[in-house]
């Protein structure tokens, strides 16, 4: 008896030590590796939500998109509806895997991969369980932040150099890999955020649209069309010191995002929210920062993930939660406790963007610029420039040596209109100047045209909820425009803007 009783006592022992060990494991407080399955949180399964394809990673630093994961990072799946929140992982053959895509009809993931440490990042393809992977570039540099347009194209960044030698463009190519162009010009580092229903691409770059190191400039967001064509700022924002990254619209055709501090240093920030028709972005939860790639799942429900500090880990690791843009942070949907997840995307269809057909003219080698009224600017009293303007010089940056051309002038007429021909592609910003040739206003980022683009604006950075008057601009009445410009170099930008 007394024997059986200490067996009994043994046996019971052995099963609470062994509750208490499995309990830890999913409490996540034994370490696991970045190459095995991850130690779990215990969080209630959600059995309406769709499976949800998000990167996990060790660290998570900030600065080019090329080098955000020192220590590699990794492509999974995972079904909420499941008890235990298994993930399925789907890039182990790549030392670093990021910014997964959907597909239009949700059956492929589009996603950064780079192969080993020292390869060059590339654009990848795979099914939704990771296999038949496919590569679509084949980049010198480094090729990624990628997203799906139609007619079988996507859009991507190119990142060339590091830190204040980056520079980064948008590009868009076939996805069978061929005819691989570039949509931007000049030296700002665009980055591509998402693609709107209505076709546009929205890309993030400085404001100013300058080279250089830009930790410590506002970064704004940004609409051109998948040609490169009709670049515009999506609201004109600058004056708000910030960092605004990770761009989605929602299904209400707002735009929401992440506003990161200006250091730069933080790897989280606040969520955004841009409405249709407002002209300004508002706080979506309040008091709150540290979030990550907000994505709408349904009308009421989206993901996000957010920071979370801790004594043992000071920098913060990134969960999964549950979010309702009216009420706010809900359930924790995932969480590892070795690694952050980040950049969730639901496993979804979606509708097709619209698709901008092409009008360049791939045999002209110019493109013109119209100004319906350069007096207009939202910069000034009233709205408008005192000084009279008499000419609008043009200059030009020649992206081999660096250094700003002169490419001419033109005459402003008395309305402030003016029209101009420059050379296409090439980066070109504008000087007002008064009847002595004093410099009144100059644009300190670079625009361009396309081949055959017929540009337009209704002043020097006129008011976007102002439409332009409806009437015939003088400069459209004379015989000699658009003047064209950029036949020769009228000397330095610096002796004749300053």
């Amino acid at each position: 008896m007394g024997q059986g009783l200490c067996q009994s006592r043994r046996v019971a022992w052995v099963w609470v030590s062994l509750a208490f060990f499995i309990g830890l494991f999913l409490l996540g407080e034994f370490p696991a590796s970045s190459q095995t399955a991850p130690a779990r949180h215990r969080v209630s399964p959600v059995v309406n939500l769709p499976d949800i394809v998000f990167v996990l990673t060790p660290k998570l630093v900030s600065g080019t998109l090329a080098q955000r994961f020192p220590q590699g990072s990794t492509i999974v799946r995972l079904h909420p509806a499941a008890k235990e929140h298994g993930v399925i992982r789907l890039t182990d053959d790549f030392f670093a895997a990021a910014d997964p895509q959907m597909s239009f009809d949700g059956v492929r993931i589009l996603f950064s991969g780079q192969k080993a440490q020292s390869d060059h990042w590339q654009i990848w393809e795979m099914d939704l369980d990771g296999g038949h992977k496919r590569q679509i570039t084949k980049c010198s540099e480094d090729c990624l932040r990628a997203a799906y347009l139609p007619a079988d194209e996507i859009a991507l960044t190119v990142e060339e150099g590091k830190e204040k030698q980056l520079r980064s463009y948008l590009a868009v190519q076939k996805t069978d890999g061929s005819n691989f162009h570039p949509i931007t010009f000049g030296s700002a580092p665009f980055r591509l955020e998402t693609v709107l229903a209505d076709g546009r691409i929205v890309a993030s770059a400085p404001w100013p649209l300058v080279g250089g190191d830009t930790s410590n400039s506002s970064r704004m967001l940004y609409t051109l069309r998948p040609d490169g064509t009709a670049l515009e700022s999506f609201r004109c924002e600058h004056r708000e010191k910030g960092i605004q990254l990770d761009a989605e619209e929602l299904s209400d055709g707002s735009l929401v995002f992440v506003r990161k501090p200006l250091d730069g240093t933080s790897a989280g920030g606040e969520l955004m929210q841009i409405r249709q028709g407002s002209l300004s972005s508002t706080l979506v939860a309040a008091h709150q920062s540290g979030f990550q790639s907000l994505r709408q799942i349904s009308e009421e429900e989206s993901i996000v993930a957010k920071q979370t500090v801790s004594v043992a880990n000071s920098s913060g690791r990134f969960d999964l939660y549950l979010f309702n843009l009216k009420t706010g942070l809900s359930e924790r949907l995932y969480a590892d406790a070795q690694l952050s997840s980040i950049q969730p995307v639901p496993v979804l269809p979606s509708a097709v963007a619209k698709h901008y057909w092409n009008t360049l003219n791939p045999e002209s080698k110019t493109g013109n610029f119209i100004s319906l009224n350069a007096y207009l600017s939202a910069d000034d009293p009233h709205g408008r420039i005192a000084t009279p303007i008499s000419r609008v010089r043009v200059f030009a940056l020649d992206t081999t040596d660096g250094r700003e051309r002169n490419l001419g002038e033109a005459p402003v007429e008395s309305d402030g209109s003016f029209f101009v021909q420059v050379p296409a592609n090439w980066p070109i910003r504008f000087a007002l100047l008064d009847a002595k040739g004093g410099v009144i206003r100059e644009e300190h980022s670079w625009v361009w045209t396309r081949p055959g683009e017929e540009r337009g604006c209704t002043g020097c950075h006129g008011d976007k909820a102002v439409a332009p008057e409806n009437r015939w601009p003088l400069t459209l009445r004379r015989f000699d425009t658009p003047t064209p410009l950029g036949e020769k170099d009228h000397g330095s930008a610096t002796s004749q803007a300053k």
